[in-house]
């Protein structure tokens, strides 16, 4: 009895042994679950962070020739940068960098508006299916002849994830027949320290803007199909964030500021006189431009 007794004895000790075990290991998996989500949050608290694009705005202008710009000083979104527009039926798309949920990584955010900017409809938020850790910024719509819309766009995650500073920034596509549900296609381009890409159709040569804000220019890419670009080379010292719009055998660039050059072959620039400064506030910068049924232009734009 004694011996039963002893073996009853040592089985609960092992027990609560096991149990404090497990209870540790519970504790543990709690605790490096809480530190990661306070990470993330950290990492995504947009309305604390003194910099980043919380405050930023998107806003537009109009103009009748590409050059002279009015500013509308309407407000579309907050909390919203790095606009990208196309025309598509009559219906503006204006898809965004939005920031406006702590704790979230970037998203991209889409209005439109279906009477030339008079109203625009609440902001929706894209999705892009075949992606795995990318966080897909920099928005550029690109409109196909069949109606599909192809979104190139750069990866900011990689940078989080890869901090070697000779890592070759990325710039994807997908694809889309209703403008928010996506399809993500290939790597596009890639380069160390670009951002911002921007495409256009002219002649059958596809050609890819983008910017390199360290060194403060604009590099051009060409490709036969829209989703294989070759490096061409610089086409424009002094400026970044580009976006082209093609008019009347003209190429014109606007570049953070927003300055604005002009090319005949679109792959040199140079600088105009003309530049477009917000009234809102001090900060003009990530343009896109489109053309409307009725033959006028409005130009979207970051502010602060």
């Amino acid at each position: 009895m004694k011996k039963l007794s002893i073996i009853i004895m040592m089985l609960l000790i092992s027990t609560m042994v096991l149990s404090g075990c497990t209870n540790n290991e519970t504790t543990n998996n709690n605790k490096e679950t809480n530190e990661d989500n306070n990470e993330n949050q950290d990492q995504y608290s947009w309305s604390t962070m003194t910099q980043g694009p919380y405050k930023d705005k998107i806003s537009y202008a109009t103009s009748t020739d590409l050059l002279n710009w009015v500013d509308s000083e309407n407000i579309l979104a907050e909390h919203a940068s790095v606009p990208g527009a196309i025309y598509k039926n009559n219906v503006i798309y204006v898809y965004f960098v939005d920031v406006s949920v702590d704790g979230i990584a970037e998203r991209i955010g889409l209005i439109t508006s279906d009477d030339n900017g008079k109203t625009w409809s609440d902001r929706v938020f894209i999705e892009v299916d075949g992606i795995n850790d990318e966080v897909p910024v920099d928005p550029a719509p690109f409109l196909l002849d069949d109606g599909r819309i192809r979104l190139y766009y750069y990866d900011i995650n990689e940078a989080r994830l890869n901090p070697n500073p000779n890592i070759e920034n990325k710039i994807y596509s997908a694809i889309s027949s209703d403008g928010i549900n996506f399809v993500q296609e290939n790597i596009c381009f890639s380069e160390i320290g670009v951002f911002d890409p921007d495409v256009i159709l002219v002649n059958d040569v596809y050609r890819m803007y983008v910017g390199d804000i360290e060194g403060n220019n604009v590099i051009s890419a060409t490709s036969s199909d829209g989703l294989n670009f070759t490096k061409e080379g610089t086409a424009l010292d002094g400026g970044a964030v580009p976006d082209v719009f093609f008019k009347e055998n003209t190429y014109y660039l606007y570049t953070a500021g927003i300055d604005i050059s002009t090319s005949q072959d679109g792959a040199t620039f140079t600088k105009t006189s003309y530049r477009f400064e917000s009234n809102i506030n001090l900060l003009t910068a990530d343009p896109s431009v489109i053309e409307l049924d009725d033959g006028t232009y409005m130009m979207f734009y970051k502010t602060r």
